[in-house]
């Protein structure tokens, strides 16, 4: 009786059922909350920042709006001054200007000074850049008329007769411009009025601007041209190492990778830009960050409940299919347990089918494992028989024989004329005994090797054959035959260095026993070929007859034992159809095959096929001896 095969130890070592369920739904669960949490993140980060930058934009651009107040109340001073008559005068007197002009242009000057400021001075050039009249404290000259004029008209936005600020620059620890406002007389100026000024109202716009936001921000002025940075209250700093843009606005990168929310705004009347600045921590963390946090605590919770319930509900569903399963496993071991169905869903009534199925099951298979130790038991019974049978054909030919052999050998005595001369009767009556008892002894020799062959006690010697030198030496051994039949045999020689594996008397017997069938069944008169062809790793003999042919459904049985083409009783020297039988055994012992084409009426071919071998090496004497003969031999 069959064992099943046992459960293997890769499926213990993987996880049932019973845990992939939970395992897979938990990590379902996890992986859309682990969606849906990142999508919370990007949104209210998108949602943050684009309220956070519309605050900045707009506290930065009331800012420039006040910036630009300040210096425009501060320019329509500037031009009141430079319309004054006296300043006029001075700036465009070809020589020294009287006294009365000086003292009246500078008290026009003086209002331009703040009481108590003796920081900011006022001065008068003219166009031709000498420095006429200083109120205030004295600076230093060098080249700051040309500087500042040069400067200014470069990044002025106004006409040039209108009042301009130049732009930022240092001055010592403080940041300073100047405004300049240009002295028209005919619509050409003829001289300024140049007054440095510092930032001082930076730290009040920051201090109003955190407390509007209500958050740590940094505010900026810079040159348009990005040439000074300036932090409030009014001290020159370093721009930041990176600035990227997107859609959304401007990030700033400050030292130690520091990201910044930035928005900017042109001061209108000024060379300057406004610039205030929020750090993307301090503006996300206390909002996105731990609404964030807050998600992904709910959402642990979620996941660990979401397990649980997992686990319920799989163990729920699952437990019937392992049970299931291992039942499945009890019966392919044949130790099936009756499974407990239990409900009446699906899993209930699968349960409940399977159950009658394995009880059928198991009772087919008790039969078939009966059935098995009968047929069993019918083999061996019957391998027996067909040994007691092959050992009864090999001693009934063995014994048989002698008797045989000493009927041929008297009548060969008898025809000798040993024992007396013998007359025409007498002598046709031994030739009948001698042509039957060697046919009788052919029958016994086909049942003593089919007997042989079928208890597998024939060995082979596999080597490598010369096929011309096998095929060459059938002649001789069917001449008798030929001759007494009147029969036309052509050879096709074989060329002469062709070998295959084949062990040489079995052969040679395969082909007398194709050629003796050729000769049996050609009439008077025929002809019988015999040739070969081969490919780089088969060789074929083909034994080709004229004689009746073999119908079509009959090639199909012809290589059975005892099976002819075509029995007749008058014909009792055809043999008992083992010839064809043992030919086939021996030519697939051989690793070769047998093969057969016919036409009725026509003849028949058999084939012989075997593997083709190199054979041995040729030496140089018989290098020449190696050529393909060009005559048939012809009997």
């Amino acid at each position: 009786m069959a064992v099943p095969p046992p459960v293997s130890d890769e499926s213990r070592r993987t996880l049932s059922l019973e845990w992939k369920l939970p395992l897979v739904m938990t990590c379902g669960i996890a992986a859309a909350l682990a969606a849906l949490l990142f999508s919370a993140y990007f949104v209210l980060r998108q949602r943050s920042e684009g309220i956070w930058r519309d605050r900045l934009g707009h506290a930065i651009g009331e800012i420039a709006r006040d910036v630009a107040g300040s210096l425009k109340q501060r320019g329509i001073q500037l031009a009141e001054v430079a319309q004054d008559e006296s300043v006029r005068r001075i700036a465009a007197a070809p020589q020294s200007p009287a006294n009365y002009d000086i003292a009246a242009a500078r008290a026009a000057l003086g209002h331009l000074m703040t009481p108590g400021d003796t920081t900011r001075p006022v001065e008068l050039w003219n166009a031709r850049g000498r420095r006429i009249l200083v109120v205030g404290p004295e600076l230093p000259t060098g080249d700051r008329f040309s500087r500042i004029i040069s400067d200014t008209a470069a990044t002025a936005q106004s006409p040039p007769d209108s009042v301009r600020f130049s732009p930022l620059e240092q001055s010592g620890s403080r940041v300073r411009f100047w405004a300049i406002a240009p002295v028209v007389v005919n619509r050409t100026p003829v001289g300024y009025i140049v007054q440095p000024r510092y930032l001082a109202e930076q730290r009040e716009y920051l201090r109003t601007v955190r407390e509007f936001m209500r958050e740590d921000v940094d505010l900026y002025l810079r040159n348009a041209n990005g040439s000074l940075w300036v932090a409030a209250p009014d001290s020159a700093t370093t721009p930041p190492v990176q600035r990227d843009s997107s859609d959304r606005g401007a990030i700033h990168i400050r030292p130690n990778a520091v990201r910044m929310f930035a928005e900017e705004a042109p001061i209108v009347g000024a060379p300057w830009v406004a610039v205030i600045e929020a750090s993307e921590a301090a503006i996300m963390g206390p909002r996105v960050y731990s609404a964030i946090r807050l998600l992904a605590g709910l959402s642990v919770l979620v996941v660990v409940v979401g397990a649980a319930l997992s686990w319920v509900v799989g163990r729920r569903i699952t437990r019937p299919l392992v049970q299931l399963a291992g039942a499945a496993e009890s019966v392919s071991r044949g130790t099936y347990s009756p499974v407990v169905a239990s409900g009446s869903d699906e899993i209930g009534r699968l349960a409940a089918s399977f159950d009658a199925m394995s009880k059928e099951m198991m009772a087919a298979r008790a039969e078939l494992e009966k059935r098995a130790t009968e047929a069993d038991t019918a083999r061996q019974e019957a391998e027996e028989a067909n040994r007691s049978k092959s050992d009864f054909l090999a001693m009934m030919s063995h014994e048989l024989r002698t008797p045989l052999n000493a009927i041929g050998g008297y009548a060969q005595l008898l025809s000798m004329g040993i024992h007396g001369p013998l007359n025409d009767g007498q002598r046709n009556a031994l030739e009948r005994i001698d042509r039957n008892q060697a046919h009788l002894l052919t029958l016994i020799t086909d049942l003593l090797s089919f007997a042989r062959i079928d208890a597998g006690r024939i060995q082979y010697d596999i080597r490598d054959v010369a096929v011309h030198d096998a095929l060459a030496n059938l002649e001789t051994l069917i001449a008798p035959q030929l001759q007494s039949r009147a029969l036309k045999f052509t050879y096709r020689p074989c060329p002469t260095g062709l070998y295959v594996r084949a062990d040489t008397d079995r052969l040679s017997q395969v082909l007398l026993n194709l050629l003796g069938n050729a000769i049996k069944y050609t009439p008077d008169g025929g002809a019988v070929l015999l040739a070969c062809d081969f490919d780089s790793s088969r060789v074929r003999i083909h034994v080709r007859d004229t004689g009746r042919g073999i119908p079509a459904d009959r090639l199909t049985y012809i290589f059975e034992p005892f099976v002819q083409g075509e029995r007749a009783l008058n014909r009792p020297d055809d043999g008992v159809g083992l010839g064809l039988a043992i030919s086939r055994e021996l030519a697939t012992a051989m690793h070769g095959e047998l093969m057969v084409q016919s036409e009725v009426g026509r003849g028949s071919m058999f084939t012989l096929v075997l593997p083709r071998a190199d054979g041995p090496a040729p030496t140089a004497a018989s290098r020449d001896s190696q050529r393909e003969p060009r005559a048939e031999a012809t009997v």
